[in-house]
């Protein structure tokens, strides 16, 4: 067996005394809430977009150097000027915060994001964070700027409330935690963030978009897309989903109203897909591969297979409160299969009146047993 001898000990012992200092240093700042900063990040192209333009390098240089311009980098996020904000009347860079001030900056909320968000959601917001893998359901990619749980109808863009919203609530049954432990205003920053990421994505499609029709980039096209986007951010507010008046409570009556509904291929037609006893498991929610097995029928926005709900678990990503059920029922939920059916019509008459809507509501709620009238 090799034995060191006296003098390669000796030799040793100094390198061994400056790694266990090192180790105690390290441990010390850790102790005393020191952490080392992120390494420098940057920016890249979606696989989407490298994918697409794969035999247009020139191009695929363009679209990164227009992105940095307009967006700037992780660690010096900004919006350029440009007429779309102008008409808007809105400072993206620096917008107002109910919180108040301090208010952070949208490089404070980066490195806010760096740190609480960025392992899951990856340094672009396309959900391949180094965290990311094997979570089910898996971290949302905002770069196509579809939000899936908010308050609004028409498959809208968020409004920053909404982004707030899920920061302040966290998204039950995923590993979407709240973020509650952090201050108001910090919490207003990221979703400003979120959205600077949301936003830059769908720039960057809708200019793979423009050179696929157009053969070029020119600035002008470069403006207008930036324009195009932000327009359908911009109408977020109009298209809230209130309901005025007191809701209705949960009553035998009701519910047994909306286990009809439910079951109703005319009406609500909810068993279609979530099944006879709520489980998910409708016929139309599955589909023969082809393997020969049963598979999901239906994919997300983002490619993925989906399956409805288990209404029974009680268990709502987008909240479980009355209201936040009524918006799904009304609006759908955006990039996925969930219909609307608050501004359906048939034969010139809505296919559910409110009061129908809210039966479903309690219906709904009724199939878990955490819920009841």
């Amino acid at each position: 067996m090799f034995r060191p001898t006296i003098r390669e000990r000796r030799a040793r012992t100094p390198a061994l005394q400056r790694a266990t200092a090192a180790a105690a240093a390290l441990c010390l700042c850790v102790a005393c809430g020191f952490e080392p900063g992120p390494a420098p990040l940057e920016f890249s192209l979606s696989g989407a977009t490298q994918s697409a333009l794969e035999d247009a390098p020139a191009v695929r240089d363009q679209i990164a150097r227009e992105l940095t311009t307009l967006f700037g980098t992780p660690s010096q996020p900004a919006y350029a000027p440009h007429p779309a904000w102008d008409a808007a009347g809105v400072d993206l860079n620096q917008p107002d915060a109910s919180a108040g001030a301090p208010y952070p900056g949208l490089a404070a909320a980066a490195e806010t994001y760096r740190r609480e968000c960025l392992h899951c959601h990856g340094v672009e917001g396309g959900g391949d964070g180094p965290s990311a893998f094997g979570l089910t359901p898996a971290p949302r990619d905002v770069r196509l700027g579809i939000f899936k749980y908010t308050a609004l109808k028409d498959q809208s863009r968020p409004r920053r409330a909404d982004i707030l919203h899920t920061l302040e609530q966290g998204i039950a049954g995923t590993s979407m935690p709240n973020f509650q432990r952090l201050a108001p205003a910090v919490r207003e920053s990221l979703a400003d963030y979120v959205r600077y990421l949301a936003i830059r994505g769908e720039v960057e499609s809708a200019l793979v978009l423009t050179w696929r029709e157009e053969e070029e980039l020119s600035p002008e096209a470069v403006g207008e897309a930036l324009t195009f986007v932000w327009s359908r951010w911009a109408k977020a507010p109009s298209k809230l989903v209130v309901y005025e008046g007191e809701v209705p409570a949960a009553s035998k009556e009701r519910i047994a109203r909306g286990d009809a509904l439910f079951h109703d291929p005319l009406k609500g037609n909810c068993a279609s897909c979530h099944g006879t006893s709520g489980a998910g498991d409708g016929p139309a929610a599955w589909k023969i591969g082809v393997d020969g097995q049963r598979e999901p029928a239906y994919s997300d926005a983002w490619g993925r297979p989906i399956r409805p709900r288990d209404l029974r678990e009680g268990l709502f990503h987008g909240g479980s409160r009355p209201i936040d059920i009524y918006r799904r029922i009304y609006a759908g939920i955006p990039g996925g299969p969930m219909p609307a059916l608050g501004e359906t019509m048939k034969d010139g008459e809505p296919l559910l009146s409110s009061e129908e809507m809210w039966c479903l509501v309690h219906y709904v709620r009724s199939l878990s047993l955490r819920e009841g009238p």
